[in-house]
């Protein structure tokens, strides 16, 4: 992936059932000098009005009461498995079509239809056969480009994360795929139910050039934190910080390097900057549009961290630039705080529960700063899309988006058991809390290829750690009441390919300024870059986008 988040068959298979996606450094922001005005965006910005028409109408279908219901859009928990699962598809959806797919893979390829027994058994209870074309994720954007340009060569179904979408995507992209306003949109969903479940904000970013192209695959609300270890703070006598005071001060408590304990790891990405009310790309200040990193609050989160790292809190491997065995560390007790995607936290318990039963990590409440609450900006809440190739066979449309409906059947359906686990006795079992567990047959054939297509209702069912499932749906719970949406929220906004690496220069030097290698004049000489080399000509593209619906101040 482009940022740096690594994907793992766990993650993604993860994602399925939590829609936890992984958050990763600002984008769309070159280092290239135009000297021109940006090109006016292809298309005007729709209203909120307006998007609410080429988008599906919201018709939740809870075919299994959670455990945990959902508040204020927080993902509804599930502490057990339902006692038994509900048939939300009664017959095969398909009429015997057959369709290629194309999707990626960051785990090892399964083998092929011919050889797939979970593909097969998903095909016939699709009644249509969907024959995959499976490529290593981190090579798929690559992959992509080059079938895009040849539209003969187009898979029939074209999985495509936020992350690999090509350079112009918008201006192609009725040329290639199917426009499914006129079958989607508003109520002529009521046809697909389980579609029709899916939340209307992750519809919103499957439109381009103001119509409805792509299926989502749906996200959670939050998708990143700072998390601490609980069960060693309870041991140690301290508690979970509730101000930047307390924070200093619990990591500097928690700090003893003759005991090879340290308080954090690096809390830059995914940490500090989010406690500054600076977790989005753009913002409306005073009316105007401003880049994070002109923004006041980017500047303290920079001078809060490096002060951490001066105060000697941070683990000698973090400061030496070592992220790869952060996740070690923090789970061995070297250090005690860690910023994390949400992901993380249900994988470490699956890695360190077995050995350690009262390990219990725990995310750190968003805190007031200089006496403003706290202010969390909405994830994107989809990052994977799916495009079905464009044709006027009204048949062919209404068959994939049948087939599509029994794909996006929700947690506690027989539906959503086969499409993420296969047959069971055959592709899995079940463990002690009931949860379907991959036999080995299971862990070389199923991976994501068909959840891809189009996902599931969020749902937060890691029933094996009901502790967890608590835990992170009343964080969720506690939080919402900060959640807002940033500017541009709700749209698919791709910049011109000039600006692509704008920001880039940035992320080393708030490496370098949190260690205390550069300061503030150097932030200042970069903004100054920044807007000469073609940052003030991205504001004014960016401006392009602007609906009247954001808030005056965010």
């Amino acid at each position: 992936m482009d940022d740096g988040t690594r994907m793992t068959r766990r993650s993604l298979l993860g994602l399925v059932g939590t829609g936890v996606v992984a958050i990763g450094l600002p984008a769309g922001l070159s280092s290239c000098s135009s000297g021109q005005a940006a090109a006016p965006p292809p298309t005007g910005a729709l209203s909120s009005a307006e998007l609410a028409k080429v988008i599906p109408s919201y018709l939740p279908r809870e075919v299994v009461p959670p455990d945990i219901p959902s508040v204020d859009g927080s993902t509804p928990g599930f502490t057990t498995m339902p006692a038994e699962l509900v048939t939300s598809v009664p017959t095969p959806p398909g009429s015997g079509g057959k369709y290629t797919a194309m999707s990626p893979a960051w785990w090892a390829v399964p083998p092929g239809l011919a050889k797939n027994s979970y593909y097969q058994a998903v095909n016939e209870a699709l009644g249509t056969t969907i024959d995959f074309q499976v490529s290593d994720g981190s090579a798929y954007a690559d992959k992509l480009q080059a079938v895009l340009a040849s539209p003969k060569d187009v898979p029939d179904w074209v999985v495509m994360p936020s992350w690999n979408i090509p350079t112009r995507f918008q201006q192609g992209v009725g040329a290639l795929f199917t426009d499914l306003t006129d079958h989607l949109a508003g109520d002529k969903v009521k046809k697909y139910p389980n579609l029709a479940a899916l939340p209307s904000e992750a519809w919103k970013f499957c439109v381009f050039n103001g119509r409805l192209y792509a299926l989502p695959f749906p996200g959670g609300s939050l998708n990143a934190a700072i998390f601490y270890r609980k069960d060693l703070f309870d041991s140690l006598g301290l508690a979970m910080p509730t101000s930047l005071e307390e924070f200093t001060e619990v990591a500097k408590a928690a700090t003893d390097p003759s005991k090879n304990r340290w308080g954090l790891e690096d809390p830059w990405d995914n940490g500090s900057p989010f406690l500054f009310r600076n977790g989005a790309d753009w913002f409306l200040r005073d009316g105007k549009l401003v880049s994070r990193f002109e923004t006041e609050e980017y500047r303290q989160s920079l001078e809060w961290t490096a002060s951490l790292f001066a105060a000697g809190v941070v683990h000698p491997d973090s400061v030496a630039g070592d992220q790869s065995g952060s996740k070690d560390r923090f789970e061995s007790g070297q250090s005690l705080i860690a910023a994390d995607g949400a992901g993380g936290w249900p994988e470490a318990l699956a890695r360190v529960r077995p050995s350690n039963p009262t390990y219990d990590q725990q995310p750190i409440d968003f805190f007031p700063v200089d006496g403003e609450q706290p202010w969390i900006p909405r994830v994107a809440p989809a990052n994977i899309f799916s495009f079905l190739k464009k044709t006027d066979d009204e048949a062919k449309i209404a068959e994939m988006l049948a087939v599509a409906d029994f794909i996006a059947a929700p947690f506690g359906t027989t539906e959503q058991v086969l499409v993420n686990y296969g047959v069971e006795g055959q592709h899995f079992t079940r463990d002690a809390a009931g949860a379907p567990e991959l036999t080995d047959l299971g862990q070389r054939e199923v991976t994501t290829t068909y959840g891809f297509l189009v996902g599931a209702p969020v749902a937060n069912a890691r029933v094996q750690f009901p502790d967890y499932v608590r835990d992170s749906t009343a964080y969720e719970q506690r939080m919402a009441p900060f959640m807002a949406d940033p500017v541009f929220y709700g749209q698919q906004i791709q910049d011109p390919p000039e600006y692509s690496s704008l920001g880039k220069p940035f992320v080393d030097l708030a490496k370098d300024i949190c260690r205390g290698r550069k300061g503030m004049k150097d932030l200042d000489a970069a903004v100054k870059t920044w807007r000469d080399s073609g940052g003030d000509e991205l504001r004014a593209y960016r401006e392009g986008f602007l609906t009247g619906d954001e808030p005056a101040n965010t």
